[in-house]
């Protein structure tokens, strides 16, 4: 039996409703699956890595930041990056954390933390599978069961294993790359290498400021626009905040702006820099 609803409206017809008493609204058809929805645009689904793992090629998307896509692991981690800005010191966060490797279960519960001032609607599995196929994570899948014998009757059978916590692991080439940005590159190039460093002395400013204690954007503004450099060609306080979230350098929590040891590192760059 099939019922449908439809409008009409001179010779167009729209269908509003077509219900088949046969279809099961919870039935999963493995053929249609597309990978990359699930892992990035519900990074709630609760599949387990080895199903998805292990379905066919032919269900599977490929991902938009990818080495075969971008031509390196380098290249497709830069991309992710870059078009992810917001969620970059998360990104980076993990590809440390990871390093000689780290269990699921920690990495969730770490990002929760990271992510408490800045929420996003990626889950913390669902970002470490954007970089494993940027190419900055590996995964290692602990056994699912284990053998077991009994001596009484003879047999061996296998045991399922209750909990399963997966371990990822930092490649070298995501190492190296978050080493770069952790080491103050991006802030040299944009702050003191380019046509911004001209305003050299209005980071000084909004830095040491942010030393003092984290503030609010309006309370930058203020201090910005006090000084004339600012003042033609016009720069807002928000143009320097963005810059140095976008260094890494400042980071926003507990509702207000704060220094980064990164910041407090290229801070004193800055001053060393000037005095020279």
């Amino acid at each position: 039996m099939a019922y449908s609803a439809a409008k009409t409206t001179g010779e167009d017809t729209l269908d509003l409703l077509a219900f088949d008493d046969e279809f099961d609204p919870l039935a999963v058809d493995d053929s249609i699956i597309d990978q990359e929805w699930m892992d990035d645009e519900n990074p709630y689904d609760t599949i387990d890595y080895p199903t998805m793992r292990n379905m066919p090629e032919t269900v599977h998307h490929d991902p938009v930041y990818s080495p075969e896509r971008q031509g390196s692991a380098r290249a497709a981690l830069q991309a992710l990056i870059v078009r992810n800005p917001n969620r970059r010191p998360v990104l980076l966060n993990i590809i440390g954390l990871a390093e000689g490797g780290c269990a699921s279960s920690v990495i969730s519960e770490r990002v929760e933390e990271w992510q408490r001032d800045n929420w996003s609607v990626y889950a913390p599995m669902t970002l470490c599978r954007m970089l494993e196929r940027a190419g900055a994570l590996t995964l290692e899948m602990p056994e699912t069961a284990e053998e077991q014998e009994s001596a009484e009757e003879g047999v061996s059978y296998l045991e399922i294993r209750e909990t399963v916590d997966p371990v990822w692991h930092a490649t070298a080439d995501a190492l190296k790359l978050r080493e770069e940005y952790m080491s103050g590159a991006q802030f040299r190039a944009i702050v003191l290498e380019s046509d911004e460093s001209r305003y050299a002395e209005v980071y000084e400013r909004v830095m040491d400021a942010l030393a003092e204690e984290p503030r609010k954007l309006a309370a930058i503004e203020e201090l910005t626009d006090t000084m004339d450099i600012t003042k033609s060609p016009r720069r807002f306080g928000q143009h320097f905040v963005d810059i140095l979230e976008a260094t890494d350098c400042i980071l926003w929590g507990a509702g207000a702006w704060n220094l980064t040891d990164l910041g407090r590192a290229m801070l004193a760059e800055l001053k060393a820099r000037k005095e020279a």
